[in-house]
């Protein structure tokens, strides 16, 4: 894992940020020339080949003038298979960050992070499926927390379905996840950030973290038909989205267990408080689920007490 620069959380409120992926989002990646992936194409890691995409840099611009923070969220899963090194992958992000900076000089991105596991690596240390790694939300995560970002405010950018996997498990409304591309309603970041900035950022407040605990609840969500988290995918984004709301929100999450058709949590708070998390896990949930084109809800009600 990686992350550029170091962290300086600011004082005051949670801030809005626009997350964004990093290859055919911000910069050339499936266009450029062979020559680029010295080894094998994927990921890239040359930083004498980081050619900004038309626009990126002027939507950048924008969005961070409008007073959103930038923050770049990349998967390099060649350092995993042996491509490259975390030099050369934080040599590209430098170079990147270098040619994405607003018209005084300054840096555009408050934060870069990388996550270099992947599932199938050849190198031991990085095979994983790391939190890190979209579309699990652990650079969102990580980011949230490093820069005080709020992400009912937030926005994400990307051009894989992973991208917004990745943004509503850490808690963004799926509305603000916006996949590119040139089938997408949005073919570009430049139009994904027109639309962004007409938008504006909305007044939202930030969720209360006041909670505290006064007792273990135990409450359960349940399919009301099949098994749908047999598979691996669903039931990984439904755990991670169930530990985004408990950070954001500030209940303590005692324990989590899921099972084929089911997930039960234990939460340090009083009844009501249980409720309304899971009645929160149960919309953010099923939102990703109807998202991925399924018309039946993963969860049609919020089981009592278990």
């Amino acid at each position: 894992m990686t992350r550029f620069p170091s962290p300086n959380p600011p004082s005051g409120p949670p801030r809005a940020a626009v997350f964004l992926d990093r290859d055919d989002t911000l910069i050339e990646n499936s266009t450029l020339p062979p020559d680029a992936f010295p080894k094998t194409r994927g990921d890239l890691y040359d930083p004498a080949h980081v050619r900004p995409l038309h626009g990126a840099v002027e939507a950048c611009r924008g969005l961070a003038e409008a007073g959103f923070v930038l923050i770049m969220i990349t998967n390099q899963g060649c350092v995993a298979r042996g491509n490259a090194t975390l030099d050369q992958v934080r040599a590209t992000n430098a170079r990147t960050a270098e040619l994405f900076a607003a018209s005084t000089g300054e840096p555009l991105f408050a934060g870069i992070y990388a996550a270099p596991h992947h599932p199938e690596a050849v190198l031991d240390e990085w095979r994983a499926d790391h939190h890190w790694r979209k579309p699990n939300p652990g650079m969102l995560l990580a980011a949230c927390d490093e820069h005080t970002l709020d992400p009912l405010k937030s926005w994400l950018v990307g051009d894989a379905e992973r991208d917004r996997d990745a943004g509503i498990a850490a808690g963004l409304h799926p509305a603000r996840c916006l996949r590119i591309g040139p089938d997408e309603r949005f073919p570009t970041l430049a139009d994904a950030a027109r639309h962004i900035l007409a938008e504006g950022v909305p007044s939202v407040p930030p969720p209360s973290a006041q909670i505290r605990a006064i007792d273990a609840t135990t409450v359960t969500l349940r399919a009301p038909e099949g098994t749908p988290l047999a598979d691996e995918h669903v039931r990984s984004t439904v755990e991670s989205a169930a530990r985004a709301i408990a950070e954001r929100t500030g209940v303590a999450l005692l324990a989590i267990h899921t099972d084929e058709a089911s997930v039960t949590a234990t939460l340090a708070t009083h009844r009501l408080a249980a409720t309304a998390f899971m009645a929160e896990l149960r919309r953010a949930t099923n939102a990703w689920h109807a998202g991925r084109g399924n018309t039946r809800p993963l969860w049609p009600r919020i089981a009592s007490d278990d």
